[in-house]
C-alpha cells in the first residue's frame, strides 16, 4: 500500500479543517499540510444549502472558500474523494482507501452524518441536506411543482428548507415528533417558532411520527402515527446526525457521544479533534459540551490548528473556551442563540415591533440569549457572554425589559 509523510494531517474537508490548515500556514508556514477529505470539492461553505432561492442556480465555484484555493497555492495537499478507514496514533498513520499517511501531528475533523430511518433507505426520492451534492439533487427533484414535499424534522435544517419553498410560492408539510419543536429552549420558544411556520403557510404535523409510505394513483403518501396521511412526491430527512467516528473504533482514541477531547482538544498523543463531533470541557460554562453549529467548529478549527502547531514544537497548549453560537434564516427573520442551556433556567422574554427577545437566567447570571429578529441587542449581548454576563447588565442593553418583562415557566 502506497505511503506517503506529512507533518499535519487533517482529516475531513469541513470548515474545522479548513480552518485547521489556515491556522497551522500562517502560525508554521513551514510545516507540509495535507488535507483528507471523501468530499471532491474544496472545502466550501455549507449554510447557504438550505436557504438559496430555489430559482437561483447552485454554483459550487461561488461557495468554495477564497481560502481554500490560496492554501493550495501556498502548498496545502489535497486529497480529494478519498477516506480515511483508520488511524494507528502508536505508529501515527493513517490508513485510507487508496493508501497510508504517516503524520507528526493529526487533527480529526470528519464532523457528524445524517441519520435516515430505516423506512426511507432503500425509497426513492428521499433526501438529506448535508452537502452540496445532496442539495443539487433535491433541487432537482422539487423542480417540478406539481410534485409534493413533506419534510421530516423541525429542526433548523427542516425549517430553513421549508421557508425556501414557501417563499417559491410551493406547499409543504412540515411533520415532527415532538409537539413543541426547539422544546429545549422552552414551551414560549417552541410556540414563537411554531407561529412563524403557520402564519407563512407552512402545514406542520407536530406530536406525530412517521411510520411508513403507500402509493396511490401515481403518487406516494406518508403515513403517520395518527392514521392521517400526507402527500410526499419528495420527502426530506432532518430527523438528526451522529457523529462520524465509527472508523476510529480501534483506534484507541476515547469515544462517547463523540471524540472525547480534553480542554486543548487533544485526544491521544499527537491527535487533536475540532468540529461536531467533539465533545469537550468547555471552561466558560465549566460544562463538558457537544456543539453541532459551523461557528464552533470554525472556532475549534482554529484552536486545534494552533495547539498542534504548538504540540510539534513543544511549547504550552492553550485551552479552547467559547461561547456556543447559532443562527437560522427562516420565513425572513433571523432566528439566534447564544451560551448554554440546562434546562433549570428562568427565561424572561420580551416581544415589541423588532422581535423577540429570550433571556436564561440563573441566579443573577444570564446564561443564554435567544433571539427572533432584535439583531443589535443580540449581539451586543453574545458579545458580553464571553464573560460572567450580570442581570442587571443584560437588561442594560436589553431593551423593554424593565416594564414588560416576564417570566416564562420552562419545564
Amino acid at each position: 500500500m502506497p505511503q506517503t509523510a506529512t507533518d499535519v494531517v487533517i482529516i475531513g474537508g469541513s470548515t474545522a479543517a479548513l480552518r485547521a490548515a489556515e491556522t497551522v500556514v500562517r502560525q508554521a508556514p513551514e510545516l507540509d499540510v495535507t488535507i483528507i477529505s471523501d468530499e471532491v470539492h474544496l472545502p466550501y461553505e455549507l449554510p447557504p444549502l438550505s436557504k438559496i432561492p430555489l430559482k437561483d442556480h447552485v454554483d459550487i465555484e461561488s461557495l468554495v472558500y477564497p481560502v481554500a484555493r490560496e492554501l493550495r497555492e501556498k502548498g496545502v495537499h489535497y486529497r480529494l474523494g478519498e477516506r480515511a478507514t483508520a488511524i494507528d496514533p502508536a505508529r501515527r498513520v493513517i490508513t485510507t482507501d487508496t493508501g497510508q499517511v504517516s503524520y507528526r501531528a493529526a487533527i480529526i475533523t470528519t464532523g457528524c452524518e445524517p441519520i435516515v430511518p430505516p423506512m426511507f433507505r432503500d425509497q426513492q426520492d428521499v433526501y438529506v441536506l448535508r452537502r452540496f451534492d445532496d442539495s443539487v439533487a433535491l433541487r432537482q427533484a422539487v423542480e417540478d411543482r406539481q410534485r409534493s414535499v413533506a419534510i421530516v424534522g423541525a429542526g433548523f435544517i427542516g425549517g430553513e428548507f421549508a421557508s425556501t419553498l414557501i417563499s417559491d410560492g410551493r406547499e409543504v408539510s412540515l411533520i415532527d415528533l415532538s409537539v413543541h419543536p426547539l422544546i429545549r429552549f422552552g414551551e414560549e420558544v417552541s410556540g414563537v417558532y411554531e407561529e412563524l411556520h403557520r402564519y407563512k403557510g407552512v402545514t406542520t404535523f407536530f406530536g406525530v411520527g412517521a411510520t411508513g409510505t403507500i402509493e396511490r394513483e401515481g403518487s406516494r403518501f406518508l403515513q403517520l402515527s395518527d392514521g392521517r396521511e400526507v402527500a410526499a412526491d419528495v420527502i426530506v430527512v432532518g430527523v438528526g446526525v451522529r457523529p462520524a467516528v465509527s472508523w476510529l473504533d480501534s483506534s484507541g482514541i476515547p469515544l462517547d457521544n463523540g471524540i472525547t477531547a480534553d480542554e486543548y482538544l487533544h485526544t491521544v498523543d499527537g491527535v487533536f479533534a475540532a468540529g461536531d463531533a467533539v465533545c469537550w470541557p468547555n471552561a466558560r460554562f465549566n460544562a463538558t459540551m457537544r456543539i453541532e453549529h459551523w461557528t464552533t467548529a470554525a472556532e475549534q478549527g482554529r484552536g486545534a490548528g494552533l495547539n498542534a502547531v504548538k504540540y510539534l514544537k513543544d511549547e504550552p497548549l492553550i485551552p479552547f473556551v467559547n461561547v456556543p453560537f447559532f443562527w437560522s434564516d427562516q420565513h425572513g427573520q433571523r432566528v439566534q442563540w447564544a451560551g448554554h442551556r440546562l434546562g433549570d433556567e428562568q427565561v424572561v422574554s420580551n416581544r415589541n415591533e423588532g422581535g423577540e427577545l429570550f433571556l436564561f437566567r440563573k441566579g443573577d447570571l444570564v446564561t443564554g440569549v435567544l433571539a427572533f429578529e432584535r439583531r443589535q441587542e443580540f449581539v451586543q449581548l453574545r458579545a458580553k457572554l464571553r464573560q460572567p454576563l450580570a442581570w442587571d447588565v443584560a437588561l442594560g442593553v436589553a431593551s423593554g425589559f424593565d416594564s414588560a418583562a416576564r417570566e416564562v415557566a420552562v419545564p
